[in-house]
C-alpha cells in the first residue's frame, strides 16, 4: 500500500494511476491538511498474504483490516442514501409511510415489514389510513371475557425498577374493591430490597380498606397464597430490578405458584429500554400494563414492542391518582396518538436532508444483525 496526498482528490488520482497502473485500487480516502489523502495499491498486490508474512507485519495487516472495513462502511452507507433517493422518487407513498413510523418512534424492523405489505397504486392519504387501520387491527388488546379484575386469581405485578408498579397495584386493588367488594381483596408485599415499599402499600390497603400481608421470599409466599385461597382477587408488589440483573429471573418462579404475571412496562422510556423490559418481563406474562403515558411524548416503541411480542395490553396508566388515572386500553387512541408524537417538533426530529444519512445507519445495522 501507499500513501498519496495530493492539493484535491483528481490529483491524488492521476498520480495513482501514473504510479500503479490503471488497475489501482483506492482502499481509502480521507482530509488532509494539504487537501486529501488516499491509500491505494496496484491491483495484483492485493493478494492475500502467506501466514508467516502476516505474522511478520501484524500491525501493517491489521491496519489493512481497518481501512478495508471503513471503506465499507462508507460504500454501504453512501449505496443505502442512493437506494433511498431512488425509491423516494419511486414510490414516494411508502417512503413517506416508513419516515411516518421513524418520526413515531417505530422500529426499523416492524416499519420495513409494514411497508412492504402497502397496496401499490395507493396515494400519500390512502397510505397514511392503510397505516392506521394495520396498527389498530394489529395491536393486541386483553379481551374483556379476560380481563383481570373481572375473572380474579393471583397476580403479580412484575417490571424494572422505578416502573410504577406499587402504585398500579393500587389503582387495580381500588378498582378490585369496586368490583368484588374490600373483604374479597388481598394485597401481598413481596419487595424486600426497596425501603419502605410495605410502608407505602400499608397507607393504600388502610385507604381501601383491604388486607395487606408481606412475603419477604418465595417460601413465605408459597406458605401465604394457601390462606389466602378464598379471596377473589390477591395482587402481588414484587421488587423491580433491571432487566439484565439476574434476579429478574425469580419472577419466573411464580409461575409454579399458580400466580399470573402482569409485565408493568414504562412507556416513557427509550425504545431500547422497553425492548429490554419486554422480552424479560413480557416472556411468559398474562398481560401488559403500560404505565406513564402521561410522561410519554411518543408511543410508538412501546405499541412497536407489544405488536411484535403478541403480549396482550390489559390496562393504560397515566398519573399518580388511584384509582382514576387507570383506563382500558383503546387501540384506535393510542395509534392515533402515537402517529401524531411523530409530528412533534423537537431538535430530535430528522430533517429531509438527514433521511439519507438515517438510511446508511439503518443498512448498517440491519447487515450487524443478519
Amino acid at each position: 500500500m501507499r500513501v498519496f496526498v495530493a492539493a484535491n482528490a483528481r490529483e491524488a488520482l492521476a498520480r495513482i494511476r501514473r504510479e500503479l497502473g490503471d488497475d489501482a485500487v483506492v482502499l481509502s480516502t480521507r482530509a488532509h491538511p494539504q487537501g486529501v489523502e488516499m491509500l491505494a495499491s496496484a491491483y495484483g498486490e492485493l493478494a492475500v498474504p502467506a501466514l508467516g508474512e502476516a505474522a511478520a507485519d501484524p500491525a501493517g495487516s491489521s491496519r489493512i483490516l481497518q481501512e478495508l472495513a471503513r471503506l465499507r462502511g462508507l460504500l454501504q452507507n453512501q449505496l443505502a442514501g442512493f437506494a433511498w433517493g431512488a425509491t423516494r422518487r419511486r414510490d414516494p407513498a411508502r417512503v413517506a409511510l416508513l419516515q411516518t413510523l421513524f418520526a413515531a418512534g417505530f422500529g426499523s424492523s416492524l416499519a420495513r415489514t409494514v411497508a412492504a405489505r402497502l397496496p401499490r397504486g395507493l396515494d400519500a392519504d390512502a397510505a397514511q389510513r392503510w397505516l392506521r387501520q394495520v396498527l389498530i387491527r394489529n395491536l393486541p388488546l386483553q379481551a374483556a371475557e379476560t380481563d383481570p379484575l373481572a375473572i380474579g386469581g393471583r397476580y403479580a405485578l412484575v417490571g424494572s425498577t422505578g416502573s410504577g408498579k406499587t402504585t398500579t397495584l393500587a389503582k387495580l386493588a381500588a378498582r378490585g374493591v369496586d368490583a368484588h367488594g374490600a373483604a374479597q381483596v388481598a394485597l401481598v408485599a413481596a419487595d424486600a430490597y426497596r425501603v419502605g415499599a410495605s410502608a407505602q402499600l400499608a397507607v393504600y390497603a388502610d385507604l381501601l380498606g383491604v388486607s395487606l400481608h408481606v412475603a419477604e421470599d418465595q417460601a413465605k409466599l408459597a406458605r401465604l397464597l394457601p390462606e389466602l385461597a378464598g379471596r377473589k382477587l390477591v395482587l402481588i408488589d414484587t421488587a423491580g430490578h433491571a432487566p439484565a440483573d439476574p434476579r429478574t429471573r425469580d419472577g419466573q418462579a411464580l409461575d409454579a405458584l399458580g400466580v399470573r404475571r402482569l409485565a408493568v412496562i414504562a412507556a416513557s422510556q427509550q425504545g431500547a429500554a422497553v425492548e429490554q423490559a419486554m422480552a424479560r418481563f413480557g416472556e411468559g406474562a398474562a398481560a401488559c400494563i403500560l404505565t406513564k403515558l402521561d410522561e410519554a411524548p411518543l408511543l410508538g416503541a412501546p405499541l412497536d414492542s407489544l405488536i411484535r411480542h403478541r403480549l396482550p395490553l390489559a390496562y393504560l396508566s397515566g398519573g399518580q391518582r388511584v384509582p382514576e388515572d387507570l383506563h382500558a386500553p383503546n387501540a384506535a387512541y393510542l395509534v392515533d396518538r402515537a402517529l401524531k408524537g411523530g409530528q412533534l417538533p423537537t431538535p430530535y426530529a430528522l430533517e429531509a436532508e438527514d433521511w439519507p444519512l438515517f438510511a446508511g445507519v439503518e443498512a448498517e445495522r440491519s447487515e450487524r444483525r443478519g
